[in-house]
Formats: C-alpha cells, structure tokens, sequence
C-alpha cells in the first residue's frame, strides 16, 4: 500500500510503508520523526499512529503551521499548530516523534493524538 492509497477518514488506518525520516540537526529531539519548523512550505508529512492517519501540508514552519486531514477530528482539510509531540507530562516542541502523541491546537481548542507509529516527509519539489 502506497501513503496516496490510505484512507485518511478511515479511522484504523494506520501504516505508511515509506521509511521514517531521521532527523539530523542537533538542536532536534532525539529519536525517529521530523522537526515542523525545519520544514519549507508545502513540505507534506503523514503521519501514522495507532488508530488514524493524518496527512499535513507545512504552511509555516516556523510558526508551526500547517493543514491537516485524517482521522475522525479532520474530515476536512483543518488550519492548526503543530505544538509538538508529548509523552502525557512533557511536550517537545514543533516535533513529531514516533513512539510520541501530537499535540494540535485551533485556537483555545487543544487535540492530542493517540501514540505515531510512522512519520514520512515529502518535501516540496523545487521544480517549478
């Protein structure tokens, strides 16, 4: 199954046969999953975890945000910050981290994720 053939609605989606992407700075967590405020607009990341699939499109990086879809909680293509990955007491920011929950927010409205299982990053083409 190729990422482009999961269901994002389907809430047991939850495998994504590209690898993870390791992260190679050194001011990044340790451990497998992407930094969003090292990613260029437009950059696309999805995200299995162990109930749902969610595929985000970078909008600023730095900021944070990005648009997302999959699972019960995005039908639809949804604005949010990425506020980073927990582990229920602590949070690292901006990253998405195997193993970790995400934690979104719209607004005063905060959604956590259920435990990533995958991370793969389809950065944007520079081919105009």
């Amino acid at each position: 199954m190729m990422p482009n053939d999961i269901n994002l609605l389907e809430s047991q989606s939850g495998f994504v046969d590209s690898p993870v992407a390791p992260v190679a700075s050194d001011a990044s967590p340790s451990g497998d999953g992407v930094m969003v405020t090292s990613l260029e607009p437009g950059t696309r990341i999805v995200v299995a975890t162990k109930h749902s699939c969610y595929r985000f499109v970078v909008i600023d990086g730095a900021q944070k945000r990005a648009s997302v879809t999959g699972g019960k909680m995005f039908p639809e293509s949804t604005d949010v910050r990425v506020e980073g990955s927990t582990n229920g007491s602590t949070i690292k920011p901006g990253w998405i981290g195997v193993g970790l929950r995400i934690e979104l927010s719209m607004g005063l409205r905060r959604i956590t994720t259920t435990a990533v299982e995958s991370v793969s990053v389809e950065a944007v083409s520079s081919a105009a």
